[in-house]
């Protein structure tokens, strides 16, 4: 019975998720930022699945929380994904989010319609998170991973820079045209220092917005920048737990403002 009651949920839960990230599609990192109802970090010490009517839920523990948006108990948080599985029962949802116990993360969490409880859960619009906070490769020092795989090699008000895990190889470029039935294969990208790649993204965007109305080229150039490099344009740099939940608390303040603004207009 449970079974096809699961069954019944994960067809529901797809076909719900599935317009919700339709609508979340053309959402931005601010824009996240000013729905979610709150933004924290913290350790994930206990997972524990549970049945509820018609479905399974599992609750996280996380420890050592630290809120950039919003407020909950200082010793402890939990969230309630949809899904897992409890004794031989198990439900899954294309679109769930789970969490390792032992890893620590930076989690955008939500109440809203789409939770079967009134407990957080992790917000399903989401730019790079949950963030996961471990060390990389080579290094012991725990740094901010986006969705969990690819660390992050820079990240302020306006730019996230992304160390990709694919290699460069030919195909990924494409290739172009110098005459008649004769294709050149594009030359690997360089690499070059954090701050070339900023400045290359900013004058490579301004390009892009050039011929569009002055409000609605604003509106693009106060966005997050997402800058994907290649492994080997990796420039070695590194985002620390704290420096990012720094610039978070910043991106939180303006968004609030802004929100403030507008609702006051």
């Amino acid at each position: 019975m449970l079974f096809r009651l699961a069954l019944a949920t994960l067809l529901i839960a797809c076909l719900a998720v599935g317009r919700l990230y339709a609508l979340c599609a053309g959402t931005t990192f601010e824009w996240q930022i000013q729905h979610t109802k709150l933004i924290f970090a913290g350790t994930v010490t206990k997972a524990e699945a549970v049945e509820v009517p018609g479905s399974i839920v599992t609750r996280y523990r996380f420890d050592e929380v630290r809120y950039v948006k919003g407020s909950g108990p200082a010793d402890s948080m939990i969230l309630v994904e949809d899904g897992g599985c409890h004794g031989r029962d198990c439900v899954y949802f294309s679109e769930g989010v789970s969490f390792q116990v032992g890893t620590r993360y930076v989690v955008f969490a939500d109440s809203g319609s789409w939770s079967r409880t009134r407990d957080y859960g992790s917000m399903l619009c989401g730019t790079g998170h949950p963030f996961t906070i471990r060390a990389d490769s080579g290094s012991t020092t725990p740094v901010v991973h986006f969705s969990g795989r690819a660390p992050l090699a820079g990240f302020d008000d306006r730019h996230m820079v992304i160390v990709g895990t694919w290699p460069w190889e030919p195909s990924r470029g494409g290739a172009w045209s110098v005459g008649p039935g004769r294709m050149v294969e594009p030359s690997r990208p360089p690499s070059r220092p954090l701050g070339d790649v900023i400045r290359d993204a900013d004058t490579e965007l301004e390009s892009k917005i050039k011929n569009l109305p002055s409000p609605k080229a604003e509106e693009i150039r106060n966005q997050m920048q997402l800058i994907h490099l290649y492994p080997h344009q990796d420039p070695g740099s590194r985002v620390t737990e704290g420096d990012f939940l720094d610039t978070l608390s910043r991106i939180v303040s303006r968004a609030s403002s802004e929100s403030d603004s507008s609702k006051g207009g």
